[in-house]
């Protein structure tokens, strides 16, 4: 299981330990002498390294985050050239020029100012007396330290952090644990915005000031915000705004653990729920008592009157749509909510299985699951099939059997995307009680000729009857439903005639006929069940 707490952040600020802004640089004991004479509004920029100029061409070298020192001798007499660095070193970010004054370069030239100035790029002017070593060695002794610091600080609060989740912490001790630790209201919310858990009383009408996503198994399960405490923050302090970052992201990939732990109970919960559930409507229990407890430690009434119903739902291509944990946790609410709080639900095989509290509105429950999916997935087929209501949950599994049915022949009968009960089927009930054997002999009886006609000839007289049946001899119908011309299907239905003898001859070879086509769409579903 992966679990990591990156991701989408509703803010990016300079990564703690990333080097002292200029500012705080012209406060070191080097810099003295120095003055911020371009760019102020840059002044917050982090200095990552020192580094020094010579010759122009450096520039394609830098990486970002240098403090760049020159005497500027190789362009003292070009101040088109020495203009032209301050756009492209504010393009590759660095975080400032400091030039030399003095013995190659008496002044800076006012364009170059102004440049700085418009892209809130710092110009330092450093005395003529000063050494670029000094500068080097304390600017970049600062930064180590500062780094070395902030990587305690960090591993401090890791560990912190982690103490909650190695000592089986809710999602609350460690809310409890990041308000300590930021001093901002906090909170971790699930996938819909949801608080889960809250600490310091976060204001509900604002998003948070800063937020991380916590992901597990590659997907988003929700985040960790953080509300700014005050508008004046200590960011050398633990609560600063650096610190608080860092301990929002140890908290964020803490969360993810946590909610990683809760899925894998959950899921095993469910296993077993499930195993219980299908074994349930699988056969009659061997323990009435001990199925009665088992039944009320789940949660679930075990004496109402219930049906079976069965949900499935396939894309365009007659696959599932998504993985079967995704699946449940987008058909579970939809079910639950359509299907009424008293019905048990779990997850099977491209769907879910339901045993429904019946009353007289199954009908009506069954349809109302069916719309739900259908309206927050208009793109999947939805089949929704029922058995009958039994009153005595050891019959459940005759219920269950019944819609299992229901569904393998709707499919054959109906199509992808249907709603139906068992109670409708109709003649499939009756059919439904004979074994294969008796169904194969009346399939041979009556439509035989036919039968060997598609083998021979490799035709479709049995589909072309069985769809000229369905729709009542609606050759207008038929031929649209088979996708053929109308003299195709008229001459099919001569072939027909011919073969049989008659389709209208008798009464009794009609019903044969008839019930002969719909035993051999039974045993279709039952093959392909």
């Amino acid at each position: 299981m992966t679990v990591y707490g990156t991701g989408p952040q509703q803010d990016a600020p300079p990564a703690p330990g990333a080097g002292l802004t200029v500012r705080e640089a012209l406060e070191l004991p080097c810099l003295s002498g120095a003055r911020l004479v371009a760019g102020a509004r840059g002044d917050g920029r982090r200095i990552r390294v020192v580094n020094i100029m010579e010759v122009p061409d450096i520039v394609r070298w830098m990486r970002g985050g240098e403090l760049l020192l020159t005497t500027a001798y190789a362009v003292r007499d070009d101040v088109d050239a020495l203009c032209a660095l301050v756009p492209v070193l504010a393009e590759r970010g660095l975080a400032g020029l400091g030039v030399k004054v003095g013995p190659y370069l008496s002044r800076l030239p006012p364009r170059m100012l102004r440049l700085a100035d418009e892209l809130g790029f710092p110009v330092v002017e450093l005395p003529g007396g000063v050494m670029f070593n000094d500068i080097l060695s304390e600017v970049i002794g600062t930064v180590l330290n500062r780094q070395a610091l902030e990587l305690e600080h960090s591993r401090a609060i890791h560990e912190r952090l982690t103490r909650v989740a190695i000592g089986g912490g809710s999602y609350q001790d460690l809310m409890n644990v990041l308000l300590e630790l930021s001093g901002c209201a906090a909170a971790v919310l699930d996938e819909h915005g949801a608080v889960l858990a809250s600490a310091g009383a976060p204001p509900t009408d604002e998003p948070p000031a800063h937020s991380r996503t916590v992901h597990v198994d590659s997907r988003a399960a929700g985040s960790v915000g953080l509300w700014t405490a005050t508008d004046h923050d200590d960011d050398t302090g633990l609560q600063g705004h650096a610190h608080r970052i860092v301990a929002l992201e140890h908290a964020t990939t803490v969360a993810a653990t946590i909610a990683a732990q809760e899925r894998a109970v959950t899921s095993r919960e469910q296993r077993y729920r499930a195993l219980m559930l299908m074994e349930l409507v699988s056969r009659p229990p061997r323990d009435r008592a001990e199925t009665v407890r088992r039944a009320s430690a789940m949660g679930w009434n075990p004496w109402l009157p219930r049906a079976a119903v069965l949900l499935e739902v396939t894309d365009a291509q007659g696959a599932s749509p998504c993985s079967e944990l995704a699946l449940e946790e987008r058909l579970l609410p939809l079910a639950r909510r359509a299907a009424g709080d008293d019905a048990v639900i779990w997850s099977c095989q491209g769907g879910l299985a339901m045993l429904v509290a019946a009353d007289d509105a199954l009908t009506d429950r069954c349809h109302a699951v069916h719309r739900a999916v259908t309206a927050a997935h208009p793109d999947w087929d939805v089949v929704v099939a029922a058995g009958t209501v039994r009153d005595d949950f050891a019959d459940f599994h005759h219920s269950y059997a019944e819609a299992v049915e229901t569904l393998t022949l709707g499919r054959e009968v109906h199509g992808p995307d249907f709603c139906r009960g068992y109670a409708e089927l109709g003649v499939y009930r009756l059919l439904g009680h004979l074994p294969d054997e008796e169904l194969r002999r009346l399939v041979a009886d009556a439509l035989g000729p036919l039968l060997d006609y598609d083998r021979d000839h490799e035709g479709s007289l049995v589909d072309t009857l069985g769809a000229y049946l369905l729709h009542d001899r609606n050759g207008v119908a038929v031929a649209a439903r088979l996708h053929i011309h109308y003299n195709t299907l008229r001459y099919r239905l001569r072939q027909i005639e011919r073969l049989t003898g008659g389709l209208e001859r008798t009464p009794m070879s009609r019903l044969q006929t008839e019930l002969a086509v719909h035993a051999r769409r039974m045993l279709t579903a039952r093959d392909r069940g």
